[in-house]
């Protein structure tokens, strides 16, 4: 593999299908809005952004895709088609959390919090949730904090620092953010694969990447985890 790496990104696990190309420290990117036809989207984004750096698949050397959480469709649609290049290609796969996609997107649009809360509005009166410490550096990723959660709509508490809101969750439950002590909210943020491809291009370098046949979509629904008390 060469010292850049050439990776392709997709996500489509929130009904916002975006697909990205990392050819050294240039990113292009293309997004739409798809609920119907979300594979031959992405697959056309995809060979579109190839045929724009005048490289074909054989060229990627990694394809990074959210593995979830979010709809059922969405995730299975993005794993689907990031195994199916991968293997297909014989290539590694970097699966990222929705959740810390969208703290990507949050934190490269406004750096100066501490961290992002991503909650994403899960329904049945429920938001997939994480917490996300920002990086020192614009080269290195976000960093969890605790597990990731399917609960209640409501803030948890809260680490030291100055944190951000950020996700569709509080769009559904704006209350949520009533007396939570956020420096600002972003409930239109949707998960932005571009916004991640330096944390991908992080993991493909410290060996994080999987084979594609071990990818696996990550629902929370089917096991259900709570918020740790922090």
């Amino acid at each position: 593999m060469t010292a850049s790496p050439v990776i392709l990104g997709i996500d489509a696990t929130t009904g916002v299908c975006t697909v990205a190309l990392a050819v050294g420290d240039t990113i292009i990117t293309r997004t739409t809005r798809q609920r119907q036809g979300q594979t031959r989207a992405v697959l056309a984004a995809a060979d579109a952004l190839l045929t724009e750096a005048g490289l074909g698949r054989t060229g990627v050397d990694a394809v990074a895709c959210t593995r979830g959480p979010g709809g059922f469709t969405g995730v299975r649609v993005t794993t689907g088609v990031g195994q199916g290049l991968a293997l297909g290609l014989d290539r590694p796969v970097v699966a990222l959390s929705t959740l810390q996609v969208v703290a990507e997107t949050a934190w490269r649009n406004d750096p100066t919090p501490t961290g992002t809360l991503v909650l994403l509005d899960a329904r049945m009166g429920e938001v997939y949730g994480g917490l996300f410490r920002h990086p020192p550096t614009a080269e290195l990723g976000t960093l969890p904090v605790g597990d990731e959660w399917l609960g209640a709509p409501v803030c948890p508490p809260l680490p030291a620092g100055q944190w951000s809101g950020a996700g569709s969750g509080f769009a559904a439950w704006p209350a949520i953010a009533d007396g939570a002590g956020l420096s600002a909210v972003n409930a239109d943020c949707d998960p932005d694969i571009a916004a991640a491809m330096p944390l991908a291009r992080q993991r493909l370098a410290a060996g994080e990447a999987v084979a594609a046949a071990a990818l696996e979509p990550v629902y929370l629904r089917n096991c259900v985890t709570h918020a740790q008390k922090r």
